[in-house]
């Protein structure tokens, strides 16, 4: 499955992936630097694959997208080889796991979890253990 990385995140987890092996875009390399959400969202409503951003306008994820949506909450100071780290080995669990759901956090440990959806079609997020 194809990756698409939002102009947030580093290059240089683009180019890992693709080193790897990933079918992984970036919307920098696409020279879609500014691209507006509502192509963005168009794309995700089109395309099976998973669109990896920092941006939380994405919790709106619609029910029927063909795309997953995974929202990093990596803290922006981790020095960039340190997030390129986490979220590189998180997509390979991702990828290997294949969860049927739509909506993720990427928590600051690297785990991914899921969105659960509610009565109305409305997202809520899933409790995740402090302890």
């Amino acid at each position: 499955m194809k990756i698409l990385l939002d102009e947030n995140f580093p290059l240089p987890l683009y180019k890992r992936l693709r080193e790897a092996g990933y079918d992984a875009e970036h919307v920098i390399a696409l020279g879609r630097r500014g691209m507006p959400d509502a192509e963005l969202r168009d794309r995700l409503s089109r395309e099976a694959l998973i669109f990896l951003t920092n941006d939380t306008e994405f919790e709106a994820v619609g029910a029927d997208w063909r795309a997953q949506v995974i929202i990093s909450r990596l803290p922006q100071r981790l020095p960039i080889a340190r997030r390129v780290e986490i979220c590189f080995k998180a997509l390979q669990t991702f990828m290997k796991q294949q969860p049927p759901q739509k909506l993720f956090d990427l928590m600051p440990d690297g785990e991914v979890v899921a969105w659960e959806i509610r009565e109305g079609g409305r997202w809520l997020r899933r409790a995740v253990d402090e302890g």
